[in-house]
């Protein structure tokens, strides 16, 4: 995913995909399904909807992903991607998306998001079982820490607004289906 970068700093990576941003995806099936990515449409997926943006620390198990809703772009929700902690690459920055996720409402509830994929993951090896347990203890330490409101990112990411700049999608880097 072509992303804008926001703010590179050592406490915090913040990058941007703009609407109509490409979607690449390698060759094959989606493991859990057995089909293409569910969001693998059409000859050119592209990001829907607002852009969204991604909230990264170093070494964390996860990042935060800000939605807006259409058409007036009010905050959504905050959306918890457990993956593996990013690693800086010539072309960007890769990580391993850990199925289970977080939904975060505006006003603080929070609930578990894919919890039957993760299952279906282990059951297809595509993680082992200690892997899914550990993933599920990272879970449950940003469930506490919701609990807490001791979230580290704050509320004024909610009503971040791209500048001019950032809101124009680019293309996938040259090489990106290689690596």
């Amino acid at each position: 995913m072509p992303m804008w970068v926001v703010e590179d700093s050592d406490q915090i990576l913040a990058l941007f995909l703009p609407t109509g941003a490409p979607l690449g995806f390698a060759p094959g099936r989606w493991p859990i399904t057995g089909e293409r990515h569910p969001w693998d449409i059409g000859d050119r997926p592209v990001w829907k909807g607002h852009g969204v943006l991604h909230l990264h620390r170093p070494d964390d198990p996860y990042s935060v992903i800000v939605f807006w809703a259409e058409p007036d772009r009010r905050f959504s929700h905050w959306y918890i991607n457990m993956q593996a902690p990013y690693q800086r690459t010539a072309s960007g920055i890769e990580t391993l998306d850990h199925v289970l996720d977080i939904i975060v409402q505006p006003d603080g509830s929070w609930a578990y998001k894919d919890e039957a994929e993760m299952a279906e993951a282990v059951e297809l090896g595509l993680f082992s079982s200690d892997a899914a347990v550990q993933v599920r203890h990272d879970a449950a330490a940003v469930g506490k820490m919701l609990d807490s409101g001791r979230q580290w990112w704050g509320h004024d990411w909610a009503g971040w607004i791209p500048p001019a700049s950032c809101r124009e999608a680019r293309g996938l880097p040259l090489g990106w289906a290689e690596r």
